[in-house]
């Protein structure tokens, strides 16, 4: 009896010994799922902070670099004192047309548009936004919306007091991320812009277009973020921080009472901001003018639909300038009459 009872308690711990190792394999699963849930958020909270810091890119071309005359800028920000460098390229005619670069770009990437409306006869400015290029560099965390189109009244300022610049009628074209700052920037400004050119943005739903974005970003991720319950954590976690960084407000903004003309051009083929995105922003403002590039991907239409770019984009300007000089002189509207 003895030694039926010892035989009955010895089977017991080799039971015992299953369940264990399941719980051991249980155990290790979810550590393994709470390190993959971990990594995938401290990744989407610093791509997310990158967004809108993106790590410094060497000096790119100048205006110089293409024959153009150029001068230097130098524009300090009234909010924080953060120092924009810009190029100032002088014309003939005497309208001025501002440029905004996309997120993670340089004034360098907009050369070809430099050119084209230097060569129509309009002065360009063209700018490093904060965290850009050679433009000065702060690690804020919030409000980024309203840093970035603060920073876009700021230079708009700087041209309106440049006698160079402030010839004429007043455009800004922008590009990707840029162009929620071109609309935002609308209902700030004392004097009305006559134009703003929206190209390959802005987003309708845009905590849609930055889960977008984190899905174009998959397959540059650690493997065990790419699937399942890791790139799901980075996806939503990355969208809900930009938004939070951003805090954007009233989008898309009510511009009722703002007599600036909008042109909204989406790329055909762009994978980053598809031009559904676009169009449905455009929809919202119905004097709005609004063109789909065919060919174009994202920012380059004017190369790769650079005929019908030329044609709509200078003659959309040259209405819009006639428009706004007609309704009232800028220099008098400003009390330089």
């Amino acid at each position: 009896m003895t030694g039926t009872g010892a035989g009955t308690r010895a089977g017991r711990p080799g039971a015992g010994s299953r369940a264990e190792r399941v719980l051991r394999t249980a155990l290790r699963t979810a550590a393994g799922t709470l390190s993959t849930v971990c990594a995938g958020a401290s990744l989407a909270a610093r791509h997310a902070f990158e967004l809108y810091h993106p790590q410094a890119a060497p000096p790119g071309r100048t205006p110089a670099d293409k024959g153009l005359p150029v001068r230097d800028l130098r524009i300090t920000t009234t909010r924080d004192r953060v120092t924009l460098k810009a190029w100032a390229v002088p014309a003939d005619g005497p309208h001025t047309v501002v440029l905004c670069h996309g997120m993670g770009r340089t004034r360098s990437m907009v050369l070809g548009h430099i050119k084209l409306l230097h060569e129509a006869g309009h002065h360009v400015v063209a700018y490093d936004m904060r965290n850009h290029g050679e433009s000065g560099r702060e690690r804020k965390y919030g409000s980024m919306s309203d840093r970035y189109t603060g920073d876009l009244a700021d230079v708009i300022a700087a041209v309106r007091a440049d006698p160079e610049l402030n010839r004429g009628e007043l455009a800004v074209i922008s590009f990707s991320f840029s162009t929620w700052v071109a609309l935002h920037v609308l209902d700030r400004l004392p004097v009305p812009l006559a134009a703003v050119i929206c190209d390959s943005g802005p987003m309708d739903d845009t905590a849609g277009g930055l889960r977008h974005f984190a899905r174009l970003r998959r397959s540059t991720l650690p493997e065990r973020l790419r699937e399942g319950v890791g790139f799901a954590v980075y996806r939503d976690l990355f969208a809900r921080i930009c938004l939070h960084m951003l805090a954007v407000r009233n989008w898309p903004p009510k511009l009722d009472g703002v007599p600036t003309r909008l042109m909204f051009i989406a790329g055909g083929e762009d994978p980053v901001v598809p031009a559904a995105q676009v169009l449905a922003v455009a929809a919202r403002y119905p004097r709005a003018e609004r063109w789909t590039a065919p060919n174009a991907l994202h920012m380059n239409a004017v190369r790769f639909d650079a005929e019908e770019y030329r044609t709509r984009v200078l003659g959309f300007l040259a209405e819009a300038f006639t428009a706004a000089a007609g309704a009232g002189n800028t220099k008098e509207a400003q009390g330089h009459g």
